[in-house]
């Protein structure tokens, strides 16, 4: 840790010094890969994801100029506007807007099923989602400010929907003795065990906060438009955003629950008596996002415009720790684990023009 901070606030004195006088565009493309896609979250073999590709669109306009709004109008013999034109000037404001999607495949096992292929008699079951196929969707807004240290900070939003993990509480109490349905001497439920987890394949949540970036590419294009100088070399940078998160539940989830226990319900004698399911929204006053990347990059001077490049890879590490708004179902209710750990890695590409 010392290392790394060492090394960012070398880059950082490396290029405080200039400062960006034209506007900066940068676009990336991020081939990007959930890390888990097994036990450590979800039962071992129920989810398959697939790597997808994330794009980012970044603007900065010039550091030196302050703001200003500039409006004119060119006047015809009807008094009429022929021309309106709007000139905003935002000195060193960055924008960014990303988007990009997850797909993925539920495969039933031994511990997590679809609905309806439940087995009455096994405990801590998890309930698939009845669509098997899943597409989950990721987006990040941005606005912040440059920095003189080679940092820019200002306020994020970011939404994801993707598969989530809920916790069950069934309210079933369990008696150890022989099970006239199976003969063996277990713990079991006369009406049959209900999952003990559910997977939310429409799950969303929303992250609001302060966010910062250290960003070498665009500090070499500081550099270069101050010495006119080629500019290359190996790179190190950070992204973070902190604040506060909020879960949202998707609908199917509830009705997937009341298919499922439909069918332990029939395989008991008692048809049409499935349970409600209420998942409870929560809320995460401390959640943080933090992106790594490393590679290498090379930043060219022209006539007129300065281009650049880098490409590497990138990790990412998102912590959430939810408190649930507390909804009691009549039958059953889920919530969020408490602690929500999310791992991502992926190459990316990234080129920039400033003019």
């Amino acid at each position: 840790m010392l290392r790394n901070t060492l090394f960012i606030s070398l880059l950082c004195s490396s290029y405080a010094s200039h400062a960006l006088d034209q506007q900066f565009i940068s676009l990336k493309q991020t081939q990007m890969t959930p890390v888990f896609d097994d036990d450590s979250v979800f039962p071992s073999g129920s989810l398959d994801f697939e790597s997808s590709t994330f794009r980012e669109i970044l603007y900065q306009s010039p550091d030196n100029k302050a703001f200003s709004i500039q409006v004119s109008g060119l006047l015809n013999a009807d008094n009429e506007f022929d021309e309106m034109k709007a000139l905003f000037d935002w000195g060193g404001t960055i924008l960014v807007a990303s988007s990009g999607s997850v797909k993925g495949r539920f495969t039933p096992t031994d511990e997590a099923r679809l609905p309806g292929e439940q087995e009455p008699d096994e405990l801590f079951q998890t309930l698939l989602p009845s669509q098997q196929t899943f597409e989950g969707e990721s987006s990040f807004l941005g606005l912040a400010w440059s920095k003189d240290d080679g940092t820019s900070v200002g306020l994020g939003y970011s939404k994801v929907i993707s598969p989530i993990l809920l916790s069950v509480n069934t309210y079933q109490t369990y008696e150890f003795g022989r099970n006239p349905n199976t003969g063996e001497f277990e713990n079991y439920h006369p009406e049959g065990s209900y999952p003990t987890q559910a997977i939310d394949a429409e799950g969303t949540i929303e992250h609001l906060g302060l966010w910062s970036r250290l960003d070498p590419l665009k500090n070499s294009f500081e550099y270069v438009e101050a010495t006119n100088k080629m500019d290359s070399g190996f790179f190190f940078g950070i992204d973070a955003m902190t604040g506060f998160a909020v879960y949202t539940p998707g609908d199917k989830v509830s009705e997937d629950y009341a298919l499922a226990t439909e069918q332990i319900a029939a395989s008991r004698g008692r048809a049409g008596e499935g349970t409600t399911l209420v998942v409870a929204k929560s809320t995460s006053f401390l959640s943080s996002k933090i992106t790594y990347a490393t590679g290498y990059q090379m930043t060219f001077p022209f006539e007129s415009v300065i281009v650049g490049f880098n490409l590497g890879v990138e990790g990412t590490t998102t912590i959430h720790i939810f408190e649930a708004e507390v909804e009691y179902g009549s039958g059953a209710d889920a919530e969020l684990f408490s602690d929500s750990l999310v791992l991502t890695y992926g190459l990316f590409a990234r080129v920039a023009a400033s003019f």
